[in-house]
């Protein structure tokens, strides 16, 4: 039996994925796919969108046959320390043979020169990596330029490849592709790389324009429907519920045939993706419904600064206090602490850890129980028992199928790891609560998906 393994956050599942899922299959010719997936928070630094079971259903819905949770400490970190932790998931699975990701540049021998590159850092790339950093710029410009000068330098040994290895390293999709290699090359892993040419719109294209629409462009549509409804009395298929407590203005949206969201949205996810979008009982979450909570944390700590939480320089501590008064939002306060030399996402990540509790320490459990420090089973397919059975019987990391044993299953330093899985889920299901006005269960009592 062959199994291909993909990693992702399908915030929320579209075409696109579908697409992935679909190609992926056929050439490698699997007969089962397992997708390692973010949690109830994603890699940008902020909550998905919508929450981690309901995405599961969604990709079990639409050609997955198992999913596994990606733990929230490495979800929500760099690049680096997410592909890491998918590529483990797959891995320690002992039954996954390829790993297949899109991109936009699926030439698997240019990427893999440039990762093993970036894997060994020789001394003269590391030298120009660090000189374009202490000129001040980010460390994606810097490591992009660090590349093609190398490369520039050595065309002896690589040819005349950086032109290509520029274009290669515009791309949020490749730089994560370059990741997964690098990944499997310091893990050793034996999975094999299947790259899929990535169609339709860029990964940030806000706008549904093509057949293959970006996951931003579909929570941009969903949140600015919202908006308009809202500030609109005769959109009669909106309907709105305020929180009085809460002070928070919710909505939902119905699946009738003749909404124009409805007919829109068909045209770039699957049936049952749109269905859970536009159900009445559906509340999506971002990081401005977290904004009060952060706020509040940031001022309980400020005497003694953020140096402690993952991925916060000094610089970073202290620019964070120096514009704490002026605090209005989540996403104001990134916008107002993004520089020339911290990226936004880099900033929204350092926020998002502060809210969660996640340490430096946390990520350097990656040190000692590596980045897959148990099997989290949040969904399966019947159909596919048979794998479930050799994934027991091969999995060289626990499993755990009910989170309320895990305590049994681990080790000190995974239940460490876990614990944070644990408190981000309650603290995103109590906000999805306070928005629904419906109690959620809390992550110790939530039963994995089956269809």
């Amino acid at each position: 039996m062959k199994t291909l393994g993909i990693i992702a956050e399908y915030n929320p599942f579209h075409n696109g994925h579908s697409y992935q899922i679909q190609k992926a299959r056929e050439i490698s010719h699997s007969d089962c796919v397992i997708i390692a997936m973010s949690g109830n928070f994603v890699q940008r630094g902020a909550p998905a969108f919508l929450d981690k079971y309901t995405r599961t259903a969604m990709a079990l819905k639409n050609g997955a046959d198992f999913v596994f949770e990606i733990p929230s400490v490495f979800a929500t970190s760099s690049a680096e320390y997410f592909a890491a932790a998918g590529i483990g998931i797959l891995d320690a699975l002992g039954c996954v043979d390829m790993v297949s990701f899109g991109c936009e540049t699926p030439d698997l021998r240019l990427m893999t020169c440039l990762a093993d590159i970036l894997t060994e850092e020789p001394d003269a790339y590391k030298m120009i990596l660090f000189s374009l950093l202490k000129k001040g710029l980010s460390f994606p410009a810097a490591r992009k330029q660090a590349v093609t000068s190398y490369l520039k330098e050595n065309t002896d040994h690589f040819g005349c490849i950086f032109e290509d290895a520029a274009i290669l390293l515009d791309s949020p999709n490749n730089i994560l592709a370059l990741e997964y290699l690098k990944a499997i090359n310091r893990s050793r892993s034996r999975l094999r790389p299947l790259p899929i040419l990535r169609k339709g719109a860029g990964y940030h294209d806000p706008h549904l324009q093509q057949e293959f629409c970006s996951a931003t462009a579909i929570r941009s549509r969903l949140l600015a429907e919202s908006f308009d409804a809202l500030h609109s009395s005769n959109r009669a298929k909106t309907s709105f519920h305020t929180m009085p407590k809460s002070g928070l203005t919710t909505f939902s949206l119905t699946t009738q045939p003749q909404s124009d969201l409805a007919g829109i949205l068909s045209c770039y996810v699957p049936e049952y993706t749109a269905a859970q979008l536009l159900a009445p009982d559906t509340h999506f979450l971002t990081e401005q419904d977290f904004s009060e909570i952060l706020y509040y944390k940031l001022l309980c700590e400020r005497e003694k600064g953020f140096t402690e939480y993952a991925d916060c320089s000094v610089e970073l501590s202290n620019r964070i206090l120096n514009i704490l008064p002026s605090f209005l939002d989540y996403r104001g306060f990134c916008e107002r602490l993004k520089s020339r030399e911290m990226t936004y996402s880099r900033i929204s990540r350092v926020l998002l850890h502060i809210l969660l509790q996640i340490t430096q320490a946390d990520l350097e459990a990656k040190n000692t129980c590596g980045p897959a420090p148990y099997l989290r089973l949040l969904g399966f397919r019947r159909d596919a028992a048979k794998l479930f059975g050799e994934i027991k019987m091969h999995a060289r990391r626990p499993l755990i199928t009910k989170p309320s044993k895990a305590d049994g299953l681990l080790t000190m330093e995974a239940l460490s790891v876990f614990r944070k899985d644990v408190f981000s889920s309650d603290l995103y299901y109590g906000m999805l609560a306070r928005k629904s006005g419906k109690e959620q269960k809390t992550e110790l009592r939530r039963e994995m998906i089956i269809l």
